[in-house]
């Protein structure tokens, strides 16, 4: 099982559902990925690394218990949901905070990376900052039934399983099928539209022009974003000025080696919590 929550921690905004931890450090922001809900990151809520820090995790519109978008070729995008989330960020007066997205998450927190002035740095987990189009995809992503349920409208109970065993092993015992199964089916369809055509800018030149700090990071055992293409990403802004590796990990290391996940999104939280100063020469430093 994944976790769970206090029920205290559950509450909403008049569109997304989120859950929330106080705390005087730093707050964190966590992204799901696609399909799933904010419940993947409860280990993070129950981690001694974390337990300083107001953490906030967030049902992405159209996930879990936040309502379907209004607007759904507008907001299933990464700059759609990244608009929500920047929304939901201003609504929640949050100042300063540092984003951690995971795979769908990832690439909207990507997306925030220089646009959202609450935004001090973010960190991603099984996302890779990709070029535009299918030919960024397909440099970044191993092509597999994955890939192609990740476009699917709407999922059969068998779909639903395989996706999550896929994603997260023996970690979980269907604890997301019947999420997955509620995902508004205008989802998946809109988001693989708008990456094959490549509307925006590109990840990968978001990445290159970055200005505030991010940490990439990539389970060595990861089984859809291709390993050679993380370890060609440097970046004079990236924590250690390249993808962090986590040995004997796959898709979802915040699940299956989250004590060396906390450690790592502690450490690059410390170094780019406000009071601290000569960011660029830290981050070389670092690691």
């Amino acid at each position: 099982m994944i976790g769970k929550f206090s029920k205290s921690y559950y509450k909403s905004t008049d569109t997304l559902s989120y859950v929330e931890r106080d705390g005087v450090d730093l707050p964190i922001v966590f992204l799901h990925g696609s399909g799933v809900s904010k419940e993947v990151f409860a280990k993070q809520f129950q981690s001694e690394a974390l337990k300083n820090h107001r953490l906030i995790a967030v049902d992405l519109p159209g996930h879990g218990c936040s309502k379907n978008a209004d607007d759904p070729k507008k907001t299933y995008s990464y700059s759609g949901l990244a608009s929500e989330i920047r929304d939901f960020i201003v609504e929640l007066n949050i100042k300063d905070c540092v984003l951690m997205g995971w795979s769908l998450g990832g690439q909207v927190a990507l997306e925030m990376t220089d646009n959202t002035p609450q935004v001090s740095g973010v960190m991603t987990c099984g996302a890779a900052p990709a070029g535009n189009g299918p030919l960024g995809l397909i440099q970044s992503m191993h092509i597999s039934k994955m890939l192609l349920l990740a476009g699917k409208a709407e999922f059969t109970e068998e779909d639903a399983k395989y996706f999550e065993k896929t994603c997260f092993g023996e970690l979980t015992n269907q604890d997301f099928t019947e999420i997955l199964q509620r995902t508004d089916k205008k989802m998946r369809p809109n988001i693989s539209r708008s990456i094959l055509y490549g509307f925006g800018v590109s990840q990968a030149a978001r990445l290159k022009n970055a200005t505030k700090p991010v940490c990439l990071l990539h389970g060595r055992d990861e089984g859809f974003i291709r390993t050679n293409y993380m370890e060609n990403i440097s970046n004079p802004m990236l924590y250690t000025g390249k993808t962090v590796f986590i040995e004997n990990s796959g898709h979802a290391s915040f699940l299956d080696a989250a004590p060396e996940f906390d450690a790592v999104l502690k450490e690059f939280t410390d170094t780019v919590d406000l009071e601290k100063i000569d960011l660029p020469s830290k981050l070389k430093m670092t690691g």
